[in-house]
């Protein structure tokens, strides 16, 4: 009972010192306390055993019997080494815990080194920037001194020429006044020259512009007179036949002396090749813009009167008529309403017919220019 006693108070002992984490006062050597009261339990129950196989050999008979204090003792010891070993075992997953608290400390400690290093060099880089910064702003400081001596000097220099030039001023003022007076009075004789002058050119341009009313006025009447202007002027066909020339047509002459048809051949005749031949065409060239008044066709007199109808007159591309009988002339005359501006007389022939006419007479004014029409 003493020994199971006693060790029933190493095994409390031993839990208790157990939980109470890392002991200050063993330290690191729990563990091998631990180990050495177990062995002395163990010694203990060894002893026990021994003892009692020597005083209890009479006792021992075949069979069942009732368990005695030592197989108590022993179920004892049994179930506290395995509360030892658990308790040994928690006390190894406390000082693995220590453990890896120490290291994190550690780990705290060097990223601590770290940000203390990284200050250390964010602070000599401020003090190296405000280092230069000073030294700028030193010399800066220096500049500007000698700048501002140097305008101060620039300064004094320029009043010195304002007070020199002020001095020669005051001479000038009084020729100033001087040539004031004789410029006032040029300008007054000038001004009553110009006067002069101004009136004359009035007269001059009233003059001027009467004597241009008149002229445009005579020049108006003679451009509107209205006259042949198609007389000797250049002929010509597209298709001409080789017996006859185109440019009879504007000689003036309407028939001959002897009323005999081989001698009569004053009129053109074109070559529609029998027939066959279309759009015959008759040019006769006014050497100018004029405005045309009239236009008078003499027919073929002694036969063929019908060969001119269909014919298209032209006045460039105005169509002034057409021919639309067999007649000896044909007259057709423009309306003062619609004038007509033109520089070539175009007779245009679409069937297949021939162009033989006696002569063509174009009645008109000017010429002009394209910029200046008297309508």
């Amino acid at each position: 009972a003493v020994v199971q006693r006693r060790v029933r108070e190493e095994v409390v002992s031993t839990q208790r010192k157990g939980s109470s984490g890392i002991n200050a006062e063993y330290g690191d050597y729990k563990p091998f306390l631990i180990s050495l009261s177990i062995n002395m339990l163990m010694v203990g129950i060894v002893f026990l055993f021994l003892f009692n196989c020597v005083f209890g050999m009479t006792d021992n008979v075949p069979g069942a019997r009732p368990k005695t204090a030592l197989d108590q003792v022993i179920d004892t010891f049994y179930e506290m080494r395995e509360d030892a070993v658990t308790i040994r075992e928690e006390a190894q997953q406390i000082r693995q815990e220590g453990y890896e608290a120490i290291s994190k400390a550690y780990q705290i400690k060097d990223d601590a080194y770290e940000v203390k290093d990284e200050a250390y060099e964010a602070r000599t880089g401020l003090e190296s920037l405000l280092i230069d910064t000073l030294a700028l702003l030193k010399s800066q400081t220096t500049s500007s001194s000698l700048y501002i001596h140097e305008i101060r000097s620039t300064l004094t220099a320029i009043n010195n020429r304002l007070d020199i030039l002020e001095s020669k001023m005051e001479g000038f003022e009084e020729q100033v006044e001087e040539l004031k007076g004789s410029v006032e009075d040029q300008v007054g004789q000038l001004k009553g020259s110009l006067d002069q002058t101004y009136t004359q050119l009035i007269e001059k341009v009233d003059t001027s512009t009467t004597l241009s009313t008149i002229i445009k006025s005579r020049l108006q009447t003679w451009m509107s007179e209205v006259r042949l202007i198609s007389l000797f002027k250049m002929a010509d066909m597209n298709s001409p036949h080789p017996d006859y020339g185109s440019g009879v047509v504007t000689d003036g002459q309407f028939m001959m002396s002897l009323q005999v048809h081989s001698y009569m051949r004053t009129h053109c005749h074109s070559d529609n090749r029998g027939g066959k031949l279309t759009d015959n065409k008759l040019f006769i060239d006014l050497g100018g813009m004029f405005r045309i008044h009239r236009i008078h066709i003499w027919n073929n007199r002694n036969c063929c009167l019908g060969e001119l109808v269909g014919t298209h007159i032209y006045a460039d591309d105005s169509l002034i008529g057409t021919v639309i009988e067999a007649s000896f002339n044909h007259d057709f005359k423009v309306s003062q309403d619609n004038p007509t501006y033109a520089s070539q007389i175009t007779l245009h022939q679409p069937l297949a017919k021939n162009i033989h006419v006696v002569e063509v007479q174009v009645w008109g004014s000017g010429p002009f220019n394209e910029g200046d029409l008297f309508a």
